[in-house]
């Protein structure tokens, strides 16, 4: 007897986490606004930590190394893109200099490799550490 007196007093207790009109024995309720899919969560983990950045930067890596070529993109650095214009910074002015000689072949290749960044324009500055 003290036995179903106790389940009744649990569920008693329990009665304000029940749905309106759900049986007894169902599950509580649960509150839809903090419910979240797992492809939001891993999409804001994604953006807080910054791998997307590092993967687009390596994309950018990538389309301006076919255009120059692996001796030149060594000495290379892909900053941000900002508004359409895209940062490549250099370790000397030498480097740079033939970059812009190279400064259409560059844009094409990464808007061809890349048409959804919408690259317009690159900038070119020296690495400084």
């Amino acid at each position: 007897m003290a036995r179903s007196q106790s389940r009744k007093s649990q569920l008693h207790k329990s009665q304000s986490l029940v749905r309106p009109g759900a049986a007894s024995g169902s599950r509580p309720a649960v509150n839809a606004a903090k419910v979240q899919s797992i492809g939001s969560l891993v999409s804001q983990l994604i953006s807080r930590r910054g791998y997307a950045q590092v993967a687009a930067t390596n994309q950018f890596h990538d389309a301006i190394a076919k255009a120059v070529g692996a001796n030149l993109a060594a000495v290379i650095t892909v900053g941000k893109l900002n508004r359409g214009v895209l940062k490549v910074f250099a370790d000397d002015s030498v480097t740079i200099q033939e970059l812009t000689f190279q400064k259409r072949a560059i844009l094409k290749s990464i808007q061809k490799e890349m048409p959804d960044a919408k690259v317009t324009d690159l900038r070119f500055g020296v690495l400084t550490r």
